[in-house]
């Protein structure tokens, strides 16, 4: 499946992911090394991204560590830890933008 990015430097990316994949990686594989310091263990934070509403709503709702974790963060409305989210054949042609480092 084709994922859509835009990196932190503002670049659009289209990127290939096999279901099953966690975003985190493909988004290290593909864009950007210095995604996820903490390896998914949702204490770092710098694997931020901000997801389109339309393909927000078709994910399962956030755990409460990554809600803490994004309140913490002071995310926004359409941000998830892209460590915590597999995708699927639905997130074909999802869009996503890698949150700028703080």
């Amino acid at each position: 499946m084709k994922l859509i990015i835009t990196d932190r430097a503002g670049e659009v990316r289209n990127v290939t992911a096999q279901s099953g994949d966690v975003l985190m990686q493909v988004l290290r594989e593909h864009v950007d090394l210095t995604l996820g310091t903490c390896g998914g263990a949702i204490s770092c934070g710098t694997c931020l991204v901000t997801l389109s509403p339309q393909w927000l709503a078709s994910l399962p709702a956030a755990s409460d560590d990554e809600a803490e974790m994004l309140e913490a963060l002071d995310a926004g409305a359409f941000s998830r830890l892209s460590c915590q989210l597999a995708v699927d054949a639905a997130a074909d042609g999802m869009e996503a933008t890698i949150a700028p480092e703080e």
